[in-house]
């Protein structure tokens, strides 16, 4: 790689729409935080989970404007496992949440792009 090659960030967005709150997107941060296999990949510093003000969402989008951005810094794992993982972890902390609140809110899982964003 050359002076100036851009790496392409690798990772999963999580959103969550109707019926969430900011405090529902910090609960579903946490619970990815503690899953196993997530916990294990951010205990050996190949995974970052952050909070992110969301700017690209569609008009007129229900929900809050922050995102998880679940971002691979290592190599082990591919996107399509950390997608899957993730996917799982979300529908086990939507059911979760339907069981002790009622109800879920709607969320979105997919590949950043290639910038990170």
């Amino acid at each position: 790689m050359t002076e100036g090659d851009e790496v392409a960030v690798l990772g999963v967005r999580v959103r969550l729409g109707a019926g969430a709150t900011v405090d529902d997107v910090r609960a579903l941060r946490a619970w990815l935080e503690r899953d196993e296999p997530l916990e294990q990949m951010i205990s050996d510093e190949t995974l970052r989970i952050e909070e992110r003000t969301s700017t690209d969402g569609p008009k007129g989008r229900l929900g809050p404007d922050i995102e998880l951005v679940l971002q691979l810094l290592g190599d082990l794992v591919t996107v399509v496992a950390l997608t899957e993982y993730t996917a799982r972890a979300v529908k086990t902390w939507k059911n979760n949440r339907r069981r002790l609140q009622g109800g879920e809110p709607d969320s979105e899982i997919g590949p950043l792009g290639s910038d990170g964003s």
